[in-house]
């Protein structure tokens, strides 16, 4: 016999967004930790001195009290826990803020456990709050994401054969979901040349701790190409192209900047090669929350 659905369940959620039900209320999708994606009703929502409005807004950590209804859940009660005030005050980190939030709903499925992308995305943002660098925070989400979604790409072997490849001349495929070698490359015609730099960044993201990652400094032209890898590698794991990721490169691009972690290191980084430094100290804002 199947289990039977409480009748009334309190949770924690982020909220990833919302729409327009009626003349007075609100759909909310919400990711929590034991019950996956789901949406849910907030009654009256929508009028002027509704007490859940201002809780439920996307980008939001709260706590609410859920009623099981016919086909949705019904909001009853919201509780703000962390409202992310200061990112949606800063334009580059709210976009970056909304771009996770979209792929958290992308990569996850309703009512099902999704424990783990539930505390990847809070972690992320949590690390966007605190200041990290965006280039570190947003490559660690999508690396995570990817790899407890089941689709975690391979930047040290062929991903199509497992043959080893060579350290020069690296090519890659978003379809197949990592480098290849020269064989199999012949068998995916979509693939091309990535820059060595760029794959080490991102196997370094991959495997080391976030402090670890977090020393790393890169030149403007590296971070663009980690951008644009990630970007074709989650539309291609996807399957369709994310709005909010195109509107953070527009951001992005507008501000020039060139760090992974916080940029406040004073001291003198080790030079891993021409564009990628190493700074052997821990910098500022890279403790605390870690969960990559």
């Amino acid at each position: 016999m199947p289990a039977r659905v409480p009748r009334v369940t309190k949770t924690e959620a982020v909220v990833l967004k919302r729409r327009r039900f009626g003349d007075s209320d609100r759909i909310v999708t919400l990711l929590t930790p034991a019950r996956g994606k789901l949406d849910a009703i907030a009654k009256g929502a929508l009028r002027p001195r509704s007490k859940l409005a201002g809780h439920l807004e996307p980008m939001t950590h709260v706590e609410v009290v859920l009623a099981h209804g016919r086909t949705l859940g019904i909001v009853t009660q919201a509780q703000t826990i962390e409202p992310f005030a200061a990112l949606r005050d800063d334009l580059e980190r709210l976009s970056a803020g909304l771009y996770l939030l979209e792929l958290a709903d992308r990569f996850t499925v309703e009512e099902a456990e999704a424990d783990a992308a539930y505390v990847l995305l809070l972690t992320a943002l949590l690390r966007l709050l605190r200041g990290d660098g965006q280039q570190l925070v947003v490559r660690s989400f999508e690396l995570a994401l990817l790899e407890a979604t089941g689709f975690r790409p391979e930047w040290q072997r062929c991903a199509a054969c497992r043959a080893e490849v060579a350290a020069d001349g690296l090519v890659w495929s978003p379809l197949a979901g990592g480098l290849l070698c020269e064989r199999c490359r012949e068998s995916h015609p979509e693939s091309e040349r990535i820059d060595v730099s760029v794959v080490k960044v991102l196997r370094l993201i991959q495997d080391a701790p976030y402090e670890e990652a977090a020393r790393v400094r890169l030149n403007q032209r590296v971070a663009a190409g980690m951008e644009g890898v990630m970007h074709d590698l989650v539309r291609a794991m996807a399957e369709r192209d994310l709005g909010s990721a195109r509107f953070l490169a527009a951001v992005r691009h507008t501000r020039p900047g060139n760090d992974v972690g916080d940029d406040s290191s004073s001291e003198d980084p080790a030079s891993l090669n021409g564009d990628v430094t190493y700074t052997p100290q821990e910098p500022q804002g890279a403790s605390g929350q870690t969960g990559s």
